[in-house]
């Protein structure tokens, strides 16, 4: 019983002084990257790649998956890539327009089945 309460003791003074830290308490939070809604777009013109949806995709107002929505299109959707970016996350992004409509938007690559090629935004 005695070194059991030397041991208490021992750890309430080493809390006390700071020599004991908790490892949760002490754990960083992960770093958010800034994110740009409003990446600019160095042309408007339509390249050689096009692609699908792979699934039903909401077309983004930036490179971003916080971005705002623009418009909801279904499986299948044919889109015209305009050109893509890199966001700060490292996640290739493709600007450009739904076929058929005058909506344009961003969509992550992932969700492309796309051929073609290409410009940097």
């Amino acid at each position: 019983m005695l070194r059991r309460t030397m041991t208490a003791m021992a750890v309430t003074a080493l809390a006390l002084s700071g020599a004991l830290v908790s490892t949760a308490a002490s754990a960083a939070p992960a770093a958010r990257l800034a994110v740009d809604c409003k990446h600019s777009i160095s042309h408007e013109t339509p390249g050689s790649a096009s692609g699908s949806f792979k699934k039903s995709i909401t077309l983004k107002t930036g490179p971003y998956a916080d971005c705002g929505k623009v418009k909801e299109f279904p499986t299948g959707s044919k889109f015209w890539i305009w050109c893509g970016a890199y966001n700060n996350y490292k996640n290739l992004w493709y600007y450009g327009r739904v076929d058929g409509t005058q909506t344009k938007g961003w969509v992550y690559a992932d969700n492309l089945v796309w051929s073609g090629t290409w410009k940097s935004c």
